[in-house]
């Protein structure tokens, strides 16, 4: 702040100074944010009214007067028909910590469409991330997708306890991936040369079971306790050789997650309403330019189809006739 002021403002300001006028932002900030959370009841009945057939919950600190606010749950119709219309049975869970005046944390659910990009399905705002917010919202999230037992379904995470446990209960017959990126981080804090990585993303990408064990004796050859701990967590968790067949998703990572928690950083700097209308409207246009995309790649692929018809008519009126 001192450095931006001196070079925009040309004023040598002290630090005492510099960190009251943060004070006051912040105070007035954080004084913002109290009358949207006074309001969310009312936002929640709007998006019902504008948006029929959504999911939208709000729970309230249990045993406490005057009631205050604890969780939101979000999923809009369009985003549930869209999903389970044209979507991959794969989903990626994470969470978020808000960036503003209020703590908090944001948990989303993304998932793949058919051209293996982002899709946002749900989001929730928590007070932090824990077993008992992610059971919260796996348990809303699995009945709205039609989740069932799980089988046929990708749930990919981080190691996150609460994820783990909440897909465990709801879902005990889904393929739970855990992000590879994470467990290489963990890993690479003992085993970070650099030609020890390569193998250890050898193993992440093997394409089956023998190239996997060819790739680790390999590792084993230069640091057997390398090799060892990446098996610390199974490998069908995070090797594409282990992962189970008719999913066809090959990931190993949870890339769009952190991709989506990057979209939306402006937003997550703004009191709860104005973030969460944010994110719906940066959700709204990206579904209709996708949705628009496509409508030209057909109209494109139809017009020609229509000209290889026409020069395919052609050719066989050139065709000498036969007796």
């Amino acid at each position: 702040m001192k450095s931006t002021v001196l070079e925009e403002m040309f004023t040598d300001v002290s630090i005492f100074k510099l960190k009251r006028a943060k004070t006051i932002v912040m105070q007035k900030a954080y004084d913002a944010t109290k009358g949207q959370y006074e309001l969310l009841y009312d936002y929640q009945l709007e998006l019902l009214r504008s948006n029929p057939e959504s999911t939208v919950v709000i729970n309230s600190l249990p045993d406490v007067e005057p009631p205050m606010f604890w969780r939101m749950f979000i999923y809009f119709d369009a985003c549930k028909k869209g999903f389970m219309a044209g979507c991959r049975r794969v989903v990626g869970l994470d969470g978020c910590f808000f960036k503003g005046a209020t703590n908090g944390e944001l948990l989303q659910a993304v998932g793949r469409d058919a051209n293996n990009q982002m899709y946002p399905i749900a989001w929730a705002v928590v007070d932090k991330e824990n077993n008992n917010n992610w059971d919260w919202f796996c348990d809303l999230l699995f009945r709205d997708i039609q989740v069932g037992d799980g089988r046929g379904w990708v749930f990919i995470s981080d190691q996150q306890k609460g994820i783990l446990n909440a897909v465990e209960k709801w879902a005990p017959e889904a393929e739970h991936r855990n992000c590879a990126r994470h467990i290489y981080a963990n890993w690479k804090k003992e085993f970070f040369k650099k030609e020890w990585q390569k193998m250890f993303w050898a193993c992440a990408k093997a394409p089956c079971p023998i190239f996997f064990n060819l790739v680790r004796a390999r590792l084993a050859k230069e640091t057997r306790p390398g090799a060892q701990a990446i098996l610390n967590t199974h490998p069908q968790h995070w090797s594409r050789a282990l992962f189970k067949l008719g999913s066809n998703c090959d990931s190993v990572d949870n890339n769009l997650c952190e991709s989506f928690n990057k979209w939306i950083v402006e937003a997550r700097f703004f009191p709860i309403i104005t973030m969460l209308e944010a994110i719906r409207r940066k959700v709204m246009v990206r579904i209709q330019e996708q949705k628009s995309k496509t409508e030209k790649i057909e109209l494109g692929n139809l017009s020609q189809h229509q000209e290889e018809i026409k020069c395919l008519h052609q050719d066989v009126r050139l065709l000498p006739c036969h007796k």
